[in-house]
């Protein structure tokens, strides 16, 4: 669902509940919510407003290529950022039923927002009933709440069986995942991307399911159910870690045995040296008693023999230190790409 429009801001000085503001907690963003907005955070300043500096979600943006995550934890619609001095905000906005309120809250957002930039914001099903119940569905409510403070918002809704689905702008298509959305009951929060300007700075091409939590689709159990998702995701990451280290071990081992190798050929290639000299001696020999030539020349062919079997053995050893290494780089490989599978592992995604 979206829209487009412009109206004013609502002004943040004029809300007499500032004071009260000041213990408003923001809500807490489940893991899905940071791999919803990942693809979008390439080269930008984003800023995590959650309950708690830290985390996964944080993490997967880093690894997404973003250029900085600044975590704060406010109590309140106050951010320590300069204005307009990020790309994007990731925010959990508590549940505001006060349009001063609200307007405080959403001032602080576009302050720190730069003009190309755009939030994204979770809110609480709790905090459009009221609107809903004048006539508007959720969705509808969101919209119309939003609208008065950014030109551009789309809306992603969260399942009650723990998914958001998302409906590509302009077109009639819904994902399957977005029929089933309807079987699972009102949703517990909504996702609205929004930006004050006409183009949409973000990019979702297509419908999407991203899970929220693995658990009980009621209110009190989905509290308990990030803590699920979040164990699965600090379980992989173990498991990732634990086969890097195998890996690294496997790696220095592997370098031990080429530096084995490779001291080996050198001193091969030492004796090959020694050997030459001593041919060039000989023949010198040679060519200076000619009495001894014949002797000297069977000399001269075990020498070469000799010569010959060191330098095969030198050759040897170079084949053994160039297959090492080729291992070795494999091995090297096979660390960045467990390291990359780390990033991305376990985004589940959805298509039309």
């Amino acid at each position: 669902m979206t829209a487009s429009g412009s109206s004013p801001v609502p002004p943040a000085s004029d809300s007499p509940d500032s004071s009260r503001l000041a213990t408003t907690l923001v809500e807490s963003l489940p893991v899905a919510f940071y791999l919803l907005v990942e693809p979008m955070v390439s080269g930008k300043q984003v800023l995590d407003v959650a309950t708690s500096v830290g985390g996964p979600g944080p993490e997967c943006l880093r690894r997404a290529g973003a250029a900085e995550v600044i975590s704060c934890a406010p109590t309140g619609p106050s951010f320590s950022v300069p204005d307009a001095g990020v790309d994007i905000v990731l925010c959990g906005l508590p549940v505001i039923r006060s349009d001063a309120d609200r307007g405080l809250w959403m001032a602080e957002i576009r302050r720190v927002l730069r003009p190309e930039g755009f939030c994204v914001l979770r809110l609480a099903a709790a905090a459009l009933r009221d609107h809903a119940q004048a006539g508007a569905g959720m969705r509808t409510a969101c919209m119309d709440l939003l609208l008065a403070y950014f030109a551009t918002v789309d809306i992603v809704e969260e399942t009650q069986f723990g998914g958001v689905a998302f409906q590509v702008p302009g077109t009639d298509e819904l994902a399957v995942n977005e029929s089933l959305t309807r079987l699972s009951g009102a949703s517990g929060h909504l996702v609205a991307l929004c930006a004050d300007c006409a183009e949409r700075p973000w990019n979702l091409t297509e419908s999407l399911l991203v899970p929220t939590y693995a658990g009980a689709p009621t209110e009190a159990g989905a509290a308990g159910a990030p803590m699920g998702e979040l164990a699965a995701w600090q379980g992989e990451v173990a498991r990732l870690e634990a086969r890097c280290a195998e890996l690294s071990r496997e790696r220095e081992d592997a370098r031990e045995s080429a530096m084995t190798l490779q001291d080996r050929a050198d001193r091969l290639e030492r004796t090959v040296a020694v050997l030459r000299r001593d041919v060039e001696r000989y023949l010198r020999q040679i060519s200076d008693d000619a009495a001894a030539r014949e002797l000297l020349a069977l000399e001269r062919d075990n020498l070469r023999r000799d010569l010959a079997t060191a330098a095969q053995q030198a050759a040897d050893a170079s084949r053994e230190v160039e297959r090492r290494q080729v291992a070795l780089r494999t091995l090297e490989k096979e660390v960045v790409r467990l390291r990359a599978a780390r990033g991305g592992a376990g985004r589940p995604t959805g298509k039309t």
